[in-house]
């Protein structure tokens, strides 16, 4: 319980405080207008196991945003963003555990395990991330309403047991 009362707080409960900060700013605002963008994950689409608390605050963080989003009159706008395994420090770092466990190679681990579902065996860079959220905050974007910017290498939608 402790690591998921933790979890909730970092994942779930901090976005929806910053939110209620963030909004009375917005609407002061000359326009009164302002995006909030929240990154989620392929787990806020489909639960796998041994995740149920990721599985969680992901699924909240889309509810969070399409709850913004109701309330934002379609001046404040709210939108997720959910990938797969994207290339950070902490990914990298799961890779030697996971082919120890496993007994295969790093390689591997990569492209059977993290992007076993994905169409595309490659983990995303964080700087097709960040583009991801630029298009979601500008102009281009001004019908991304309570939406879900669904990025994760046709897991989701082909998504395929095996």
């Amino acid at each position: 319980m402790e690591k998921y009362d933790l979890m909730q707080r970092l994942m779930l409960r901090a976005p929806f405080y910053l939110s209620k900060l963030a909004i009375p700013l917005m609407k002061k605002s000359p326009e009164g207008t302002g995006v909030i963008g929240n990154m989620a994950s392929v787990h806020a689409h489909i639960s796998t196991v041994y995740k149920p608390v990721y599985n969680i605050t992901k699924f909240g963080l889309r509810a969070l945003s399409q709850s913004i989003s109701a309330e934002g009159e379609g001046k404040i706008r709210s939108f997720t963003l959910s990938t797969g395994f994207v290339k950070t420090a902490l990914a990298l770092k799961q890779i030697p555990s996971q082919a120890d466990q496993r007994g295969i190679s790093p390689e591997e681990v990569v492209r059977d395990v993290m992007m076993g579902s994905s169409r595309i065996k490659e983990m995303m860079s964080p700087i097709e991330v960040a583009n991801l959220f630029i298009f979601g905050f500008s102009r281009h974007a001004r019908y991304l309403i309570a939406g879900d910017l669904l990025f994760d290498g046709g897991i989701v939608k082909t998504y395929a047991q095996k």
